[in-house]
């Protein structure tokens, strides 16, 4: 079975995310619905809760797109007012949709490389991305520590406390954080192995995001 590694997966999401920037609305929509066939067809609920957590995130945002973009007023807006502020603008609805589903394919994507790989596989992947960084200064091997504690920490207090309250979720990984902060943690990295579709798939997107740039 064909498999990309970690580096060129995170490699992809980075040229991904200038891709999509790119994108009009109609291109995010048919994205998206590529991304949502996938994710049924993988069964990763998971996307589900992210999109639930964005929901309120969503909501301003369509508000602030809809009322502040100017253009053309909605025709017969229910509720009537002599501020035309108060009235959306069809300019500023599709620009609000076309966000939201900039974040939802972004999103979708990095549920798929969540589910792809272990959290083993993301810090390595991170660790040797950042590694070039080291002869700048950057302690790229306290990052990586920190990053694996933090998601190890998140994972552990999400599955023993999933009916708890926010508050006291927050009060135990603040002690949990205090308890633990000089704890000595030997993480291992594996080189991931690159081959020929590495290449091919960072070649094409590349290619690809320069071309949506210049067009």
């Amino acid at each position: 079975m064909f498999k990309i590694n970690i580096i060129t997966q995170l490699l992809s999401f980075f040229i991904f995310a200038i891709i999509v920037n790119q994108l009009n609305s109609q291109e995010l929509l048919i994205l998206f619905t590529i991304l949502i066939i996938v994710i049924v067809v993988r069964k990763l609920f998971q996307f589900v809760r992210s999109i639930k957590r964005f929901k309120w995130l969503f909501l301003v945002m369509m508000i602030v797109f809809a009322f502040n973009t100017p253009g053309e007023h909605v025709a017969k807006w229910p509720f009537s007012t002599n501020f035309s502020y108060l009235i959306p603008t069809y300019e500023g609805i599709i620009a609000g949709i076309t966000q939201m589903l900039r974040i939802a394919v972004m999103l979708a994507a990095l549920s798929l490389i969540l589910a792809a790989n272990t959290r083993q596989q993301l810090i390595s992947g991170f660790y040797f991305l950042l590694s070039p960084l080291k002869y700048f200064g950057f302690e790229v091997e306290r990052f990586a520590a920190r990053l694996w504690l933090t998601l190890h920490y998140v994972e552990q207090q999400r599955d023993n406390n999933a009916k708890q309250d926010f508050f006291s979720r927050l009060k135990e990984m603040t002690n949990l954080k205090s308890n633990q902060k000089n704890d000595d943690v030997a993480i291992t990295f594996k080189v991931p192995q690159f081959g020929v579709l590495d290449c091919v798939v960072v070649a094409l997107l590349i290619v690809f995001s320069i071309f949506k740039v210049i067009s």
